[in-house]
Order: structure tokens, then C-alpha cells, then sequence
């Protein structure tokens, strides 16, 4: 079996600074499986059927307005994989990281440690303050 993907550009979400959203859509076994993104919708449905426990099986990535398709030998290989662009390095691909746990990273770094104090006003050793 080999799943179809089928995607293409949201234009009215496009702005001066931003690429368009994409939406995409498979069917497998008599169901859909449909998911926006700014820059790989068909691995967030890989992402789905991977969830669902699907077995594994090629992918194959229609764009409207563009002849040929992206294929995946494993959707179990795409949804470990999404695309990235960042200011200083152009569109490229990276490893997936669940929004929720970067999140949950970043406010781990950034939070108050706890347990920690600092220098209190009255000495260690209140004796030798006395001398």
C-alpha cells in the first residue's frame, strides 16, 4: 500500500514576512487524514498514522501546480522529519521535536531554581559576629 498525500498552498494566509499555511490530505482505509502547516503538512499526517499504528509504507506527496511528487520510502521515516527556517540558515530539514516538550524545556531553563537563596542578612555563625 502506498499513501497519497495531496497538498497545497493556503494563498489568502500568506503575508509580507511569512510563506503562505499548506493544507494536506490522504485518505487511508476509508479515512482522512488532513493537517496545516507553514512548511510540511505531510509529515504532521505521517506524524497521525503513525499514531493510529499504521504499518509502515511509502509516501507520496502531490503539490498542486507542480508536476511530479516528494516520495518517502517509510511515512515512519517522514514523521520524524519536518522542515525548519530560521534567519540565519535557509529552509532545511531537521528532526522533529514535539512542540509541548520545547515548551516544557524552555520554561525549565528559564524558571527560578529552586532552593537556591541568596546571601541572607544574618551570618552563619551568629557567635563569631558577636566577637
Amino acid at each position: 500500500m502506498t499513501i497519497t498525500v495531496h497538498q497545497r498552498p493556503l494563498e489568502a494566509t500568506r503575508t509580507a514576512n511569512k510563506s503562505c499555511k499548506w493544507t494536506a490530505e490522504a485518505i487511508v482505509n476509508g479515512r482522512t487524514y488532513t493537517a496545516t502547516s507553514r512548511m510540511a503538512p505531510a509529515n504532521d499526517i505521517a506524524r497521525q498514522l503513525v499514531a493510529n499504528g499504521l504499518p509502515d509504507a511509502p509516501m507520496h506527496i502531490y503539490s498542486a501546480g507542480l508536476k511530479g511528487c516528494l516520495v518517502w520510502r517509510s511515512f515512519h521515516k517522514a514523521a520524524e522529519r519536518t522542515i525548519e527556517e530560521t534567519t540565519t540558515k535557509p529552509v532545511h530539514m531537521v528532526r522533529w521535536r514535539d512542540p509541548a516538550v520545547e515548551r516544557a524545556q524552555i520554561t525549565a531553563r528559564t524558571a527560578p531554581k529552586q532552593g537556591v537563596k541568596g546571601a541572607g542578612r544574618t551570618p552563619a555563625y551568629p557567635e563569631a559576629a558577636e566577637r
